[in-house]
C-alpha cells in the first residue's frame, strides 16, 4: 500500500512537468522536423548545397556558411508557415547607407584633421529589396584645401572636384533635404547603415566640430553592417571587400569611391535581408547637453566622456590642430535609455573608446579601417 501511495505521488509530481513540456511553444513536431533538417544541412558540402539550392530555386551565391544559413532560413520559413507561425524579421522600411571619404595622407599624424570630401548615400527599400535612390556630393575642405597625392590616388577624387564643391555644412543641408523629400523620419522610419563605426563616430563627428555646427540627429544611431553580417552568418568580423567575397558577388565599381562603396554595402544589406537577417540598430553615440562632451557607451556597459571643442576653440584648432581630447571611464550605469532612439533594448553598443584623434586611414590589405 505504501509503495502504491509513493508511486501515485511520483506520478502526480510528473504530471505538471509533462503538462508544462506539452504546452511549450516549441513542443510541436514542426520544431523537431526543423532540428532534423538543420542537422542535414550542417552535414552538406558546398556542391550538395548548390544542388539543393538550385532544386529549390534559391540563390547559389555565397560561401558554404552563407548557403547553409540561407537554406536553414528557407526551411524555417516554410515549416513555421504550416502551423501559422510567422518568423520574426525586424526590418526598417528604408535604409540609408553612408560611406564618407575624407582627406588623408599616406602616414597621418595623430592630430591630423580628416575633412569629409565626398558625401554619398544610397537609399534601400527593404520590402522591394532594391536601391531606390542615391545622393552624392563632393565637399570642399577648408583646413587643408589641397588634397595629397595619396588621397587622390586612394579615392579617385581630384583637386578640381573639391575646389568646385560646396562646403560640408551646405552639403549636409542638401542631404537632410533629400531625407525629407523621401519622407524619411516623417512618413517612413529608416536607419543609417555604415561599414564600421568610423563614418559616424570619427568622420561625421569630427567634421561637425571642425565646421562649428551641431551634430545631426540622424547620426546618433546606426547599423554597423559588419556586426550584423558576422552575427547572422556566424563569421569573423569582415571588412567590405571580405563580405563581398564571402557572398561571392564581386565588387562593383572602384574601391574607396564613396558612392561605389555605398552601393556595394547596399548589395550586402540586400543579401542579408533576403536571407532573413534582422537588420536593426547596433551602435550609437550619446552627446551630452551643449555638445561640450561626448558620451560613448561601450559593449561592456562602461561609459567614457570626452571633451569636445567649442566653436571658438574649433576656429583656433584650425590653426594649431591640437585637439584637447581627454577620456576617463565612468562608473557602470544601467541607464542606457537616455538616447532618444528606437529599438535600443538589447542592442550591441559601439566600442568607440579609442581616442578618435589617433585614428588614421591606411592603404593596408583591403583597407578595412576606412
Amino acid at each position: 500500500m505504501a509503495n502504491s501511495t509513493k508511486a501515485s505521488k511520483a506520478d502526480d509530481a510528473k504530471e505538471p512537468i509533462a503538462k508544462t513540456l506539452g504546452s511549450s511553444p516549441y513542443s510541436d513536431a514542426v520544431y523537431h522536423e526543423l532540428s532534423r533538417l538543420n542537422g542535414q544541412v550542417n552535414r552538406m558540402n558546398k556542391q550538395t548545397l548548390i544542388q539543393k539550392m538550385r532544386s529549390l530555386r534559391l540563390s547559389t551565391e555565397g560561401s558554404t556558411d552563407v548557403l547553409k544559413k540561407r537554406l536553414k532560413n528557407y526551411y524555417k520559413k516554410r515549416k513555421l508557415a504550416t502551423i501559422n507561425v510567422t518568423s520574426s524579421h525586424k526590418l526598417y522600411p528604408y535604409y540609408v547607407i553612408v560611406d564618407f571619404e575624407a582627406t588623408c595622407e599616406e602616414v597621418n599624424p595623430p592630430d591630423y584633421p580628416h575633412e569629409i570630401i565626398e558625401f554619398p548615400a544610397v537609399l534601400v527599400n527593404s520590402e522591394k529589396q532594391e536601391i531606390e535612390d542615391c545622393f552624392q556630393s563632393y565637399c570642399r575642405p577648408t583646413i587643408k584645401s589641397t588634397l595629397s597625392k595619396f588621397c587622390t590616388e586612394l579615392t579617385g577624387i581630384t583637386q578640381e572636384q573639391v575646389d568646385k564643391a560646396e562646403t560640408f555644412p551646405e552639403v549636409l543641408s542638401r542631404f537632410e533635404a533629400w531625407l525629407v523629400k523621401h519622407g524619411l523620419g516623417t512618413k517612413y522610419k529608416y536607419a543609417i547603415v555604415t561599414d564600421g563605426p568610423w563614418d559616424m563616430g570619427r568622420f561625421l563627428y569630427g567634421q561637425c566640430q571642425l565646421s562649428g555646427i551641431p551634430y545631426p540627429s540622424f547620426g546618433k544611431k546606426w547599423i554597423n553592417i559588419r556586426k550584423t553580417f558576422s552575427n547572422f552568418y556566424k563569421s569573423k568580423r569582415y571588412c567590405l571587400k571580405m563580405m563581398i567575397d564571402h557572398l561571392e558577388i564581386g565588387f562593383e565599381g572602384r574601391p574607396h569611391c564613396g558612392i561605389d562603396d555605398a552601393r556595394n554595402i547596399a548589395r550586402v544589406l540586400i543579401h542579408l535581408i533576403a536571407d532573413g537577417a534582422n537588420v536593426h540598430i547596433n551602435e550609437r553615440i550619446h552627446l551630452t547637453a551643449g555638445h561640450n562632451k561626448m558620451k560613448v557607451v561601450t559593449e561592456d556597459g562602461n561609459q567614457s566622456e570626452r571633451r569636445v571643442l567649442s566653436v571658438k576653440e574649433t576656429e583656433a584648432a584650425k590653426d594649431t590642430m591640437k585637439w584637447q581630447v581627454t577620456a576617463k571611464f565612468l562608473e557602470k550605469t544601467k541607464d542606457l535609455n537616455s538616447v532618444e532612439c528606437e529599438d535600443t533594448t538589447g542592442e550591441e553598443i559601439a566600442d568607440l573608446s579609442t581616442d578618435f584623434s589617433t585614428c588614421h586611414i591606411s592603404q593596408s590589405s583591403d583597407d578595412c579601417s576606412s
